[in-house]
């Protein structure tokens, strides 16, 4: 129904790490059902030894032992029987009973016999201790591996970040200062070229503005700091209020607005200032990475309790990695400039929902239309 779901940047590499409660978790059934499987080994493989040691080796020594009732074993059929009888031997060592210990050595090769009686049933114990081992040692360099990557990939991403805020806060400044420095040296002397270079101005300070406000909210809500203020919230008519409030914009920019709302009741448990956020973030990305003639459409569709929010359009398709999409600064700086986005709309977005617990992915293509950014959240009742 909904096309081909791109997939969207999960956490399941993250949440693996040690550091985390889940992550904790994993490795310890990881251990509990690697032991539990091995300990199973080892049952299985000391009954089959026993059971091979009474039927073939208990007879060869119970050949032997004849001829020595006072020092053999009264049980010569079991095994266990027989490593008592070699119990008894070293203990006979150990209180230096000497001539018993003559007696009984008389019969060395009984002796090595029982010895390896008593080999072959601690062959499974050190194999399955040996098994584990390496299963613990193979999973820990594992996850050792992984968090190497991904504090690596953490760095990385930090670096660009850093490197594209400074990029786009340069940007701006650097054409403020210059037309103001035009400005005082009285390079400029048109009045209507004095009146451009303002606005140019106020219209860069503003985008400095919001890129300024995009970074601070951005870090508040990936700092922990940022509270969620949930309540039942009337699903539709927030998108009808959203719908409203971005309809002029959508014309002025010479596109087809159609609204898909049906008016059922549909109540989901959200923050009505940030789901109306998140909404009118994708309107307007709709709108700015669009070109004249593109239609942008609002639907909503309820399916098996779930609600299922479109911001769909017909204009190009996504070419980047739709993987990518809600990470910091992923269009690229010569974009970013046309459109004159910060880059950060749809990471705040991503973060927002992921805060509600609900999913924001994209859908190429989406029926009709070449894409939709796709919101899903759970109805309440």
């Amino acid at each position: 129904m909904f096309g081909k779901r791109a997939k969207t940047p999960d956490r399941s590499a993250t949440d693996a790490e040690l550091s985390t409660a889940k992550g904790r978790n994993d490795l310890v059934f990881y251990l509990v059902s690697r032991f539990i499987v091995v300990l199973l080994c080892v049952v299985a493989a000391e009954s089959f030894v026993a059971w091979a040691e009474n039927a073939v080796l208990a007879p060869v020594l119970t050949g032997l032992l004849e001829g020595s009732a006072d020092t053999a074993p009264q049980d010569t059929t079991s095994a266990i029987a027989l490593l008592g009888w070699l119990f008894n031997l070293f203990s006979s060592i150990a209180q230096a009973r000497y001539a018993q210990v003559a007696s009984m050595a008389s019969q060395s090769l009984a002796v090595v016999f029982a010895i390896l009686l008593l080999a072959l049933l601690a062959v499974p114990l050190f194999a399955g201790a040996l098994v584990f081992s390496r299963l613990v040692v193979r999973k820990v360099g594992e996850l050792q591996a992984r968090r190497e990557e991904e504090l690596a990939l953490l760095e990385q991403r930090r670096s660009r970040f850093m490197t594209d805020v400074a990029h786009d806060l340069r940007t701006p400044v650097m054409a403020i200062s210059g037309m103001v420095h035009a400005m005082r040296d009285g390079l400029v002397h048109d009045t209507a070229m004095q009146d451009e270079y303002l606005q140019a101005i106020c219209d860069k300070s503003d985008k400095l503005g919001n890129l300024v406000s995009s970074v601070f909210d951005y870090a508040k809500l990936g700092g922990g700091t940022f509270e969620l203020h949930q309540e039942p919230v009337d699903l539709p008519q927030l998108l009808l209020n959203e719908a409203a409030a971005a309809y002029t914009d959508v014309e002025e920019a010479g596109m087809e607005f159609s609204i898909h709302v049906p008016e059922d009741r549909c109540v989901v448990q959200a923050d009505p200032v940030q789901l109306a956020r998140v909404v009118a973030n994708l309107i307007t990305n709709a709108v700015r990475h669009n070109g004249p003639g593109t239609e942008v459409s609002l639907i909503l569709v309820q399916q098996g309790g779930i609600a299922f929010v479109m911001v769909a359009d017909t204009g190009e398709p996504i070419m980047e990695d739709p993987e990518t999409l809600f990470e910091p600064f992923t269009q690229g700086d010569s974009s970013r400039s046309k459109s004159g986005g910060s880059g950060l709309g749809l990471s705040i977005c991503k973060r927002i929902m992921d805060m509600h617990g609900f999913d924001l992915g994209v859908s190429q293509p989406y029926g009709r239309f070449t894409k939709a950014f796709v919101l899903q959240c759970p109805v309440e009742g």
